[in-house]
């Protein structure tokens, strides 16, 4: 599967909000404050997409687990981590080879399948990187146990929300469902190895 870069667009920006606004740990109004009419991705109709497109997304985080896994087994000496980023990095690696045969199963291409969703999802991993340079030690291993929560709590609502009622091909459905148990098994281990570390 080749990667291409493509241009903004507007759904991108409010998918790059939420999710930026998900890893830095913001979070929601409280009972006291005023509610105001902002969506989730929980809330937002899924976009049509193909299973080439649903298969991208995958891909995409497929590809950003992994570099962000391989960033950690380089900076991190902390057992949670290294084991946590052994097992996501196996996980993902694994996935990207089930997506590509899956991708010749269902005869689809995904070389120009591109959507907001899987833009979205490359801009955070662009940004995680970013958030994660020049940190070393407690704090390394803090922010990216941190962030593996959160990121792995937003594939799975992206999974959730638009991918699998999104997806019209058998196979490609079934695939959504056991990836969509790898990430809660991934953000599980990734809660626990946060409290280990903390």
């Amino acid at each position: 599967m080749q990667r291409r870069s493509g241009v903004f667009r507007p759904a991108i920006v409010a998918l790059g909000v939420f999710l930026g606004l998900a890893a830095t740990g913001c979070s929601t109004p409280s009972q006291s404050e005023p509610e105001t009419n902002t969506a989730t991705t929980a809330e937002i109709k899924p976009e049509s997409m193909t299973s080439g497109e649903i298969l991208y997304v995958l891909e995409t985080i497929n590809l950003g687990e992994a570099e962000q896994a391989e960033l950690a087994l380089q900076h991190s000496r902390n057992n949670e981590v290294t084991q946590l980023a052994r097992r996501i990095l196996q996980d993902h690696t694994a996935s990207s080879q089930a997506v590509d045969e899956l991708e010749q199963a269902v005869e689809t291409d995904t070389e120009s399948a591109s959507s907001s969703i899987s833009e979205g999802i490359q801009f955070q991993v662009n940004a995680f990187l970013e958030d994660m340079a020049g940190l070393t030690g407690y704090e390394f291993n803090k922010t990216y146990l941190e962030k593996q929560v959160v990121l792995h709590e937003v594939s799975l609502d992206v999974v959730r929300t638009q991918l699998i009622p999104g997806a019209d091909e058998p196979a490609v459905l079934d695939y959504l469902e056991s990836y969509r148990d790898m990430l809660e098994k991934h953000r599980e281990q990734a809660q626990q190895s946060l409290k280990d570390v903390l």
